[in-house]
């Protein structure tokens, strides 16, 4: 399957069945109610704190359904799956705590290279000159602005490589259901030699491509007063959840 008849594939997938895109799409507002709150005005702490935690429980929903969305396209299925409330809950945890480990050493890389680089003691030094009311010398910013740079830089690379394989991590613990798959190597690295290097990043880039011209058409509609961010919940955010799992499985079962 070429790159283009996969994201051809996966940009038609949620209209296969519209009603389970629309129910996806209704819990994904639930996943947010917090913020709706916020917008219409509710901001008693109390109350935010349950809407806060319903976020967080029905966000694993969410994750766990596009992992079985995942799953059933690389095990060949072209229909959207059935929502099992529970085992959506369950699987979207593992998912979560996969991705979370993944992201551990990079991040840890990333808070190192703040200090190897220099860029904490540069921002120390600036914080000091200005609430000494100085302004900063030309060594200073550039020093400033070099090592943060240099440290989003390298950072950036690192985790771009880890999400590399964290994909196929995840794609690893859909298709086989076993949480320990995902951290098979070796395992790894034969998928993605299977699927091609080239490819695989093609296809990254291409994804990563389409998702942001999604959530920009997203943030437009939400814009439209009250009912805008509904909208963009309901349809489009729903939609890049469908579409991004869709897409993953397809690139997982290519040859």
């Amino acid at each position: 399957m070429s790159i283009s008849s996969i994201f051809n594939d996966a940009l038609r997938y949620p209209l296969n069945n519209v009603s389970k895109w629309i129910i996806l799409g209704i819990i994904v507002i639930i996943a947010s109610i917090s913020y709706l709150l916020v917008m219409f005005g509710v901001t008693d702490g109390t109350i935010q704190a349950v809407a806060s935690l319903i976020n967080f429980i029905v966000m694993f929903i969410v994750v766990g359904y596009t992992l079985s969305i995942t799953r059933d396209t690389i095990h060949g299925y072209d229909e959207l799956p059935a929502f099992d409330i529970i085992k959506n809950f369950i699987d979207g945890i593992k998912a979560a705590v996969l991705s979370f480990i993944y992201m551990i050493i990079p991040t840890i890389i990333f808070f190192i290279l703040l200090f190897a680089t220099g860029a904490v003691n540069a921002f120390s030094q600036a914080v000091e000159v200005s609430m000494a009311g100085g302004a900063l010398s030309s060594d200073l910013a550039f020093n400033l602005i070099g090592s943060i740079g240099l440290t989003f830089i390298i950072s950036l690379i690192i985790y771009i490589i880890f999400m590399l394989f964290a994909t196929i991590a995840y794609c690893r613990l859909a298709d086989t259901g076993s949480f320990s798959q995902g951290f098979s190597f070796s395992g790894i690295m034969d998928d993605i030699k299977r699927i091609g290097v080239g490819s695989y990043i093609v296809w990254w880039i291409v994804l990563a491509i389409i998702i942001v011209i999604l959530l920009l058409i997203a943030m437009f509609v939400a814009i439209i007063p009250y009912i805008g961010y509904l909208i963009s919940l309901l349809f489009i955010s729903s939609f890049v959840y469908i579409f991004s799992a869709r897409a993953t499985g397809l690139i997982y079962s290519n040859n």
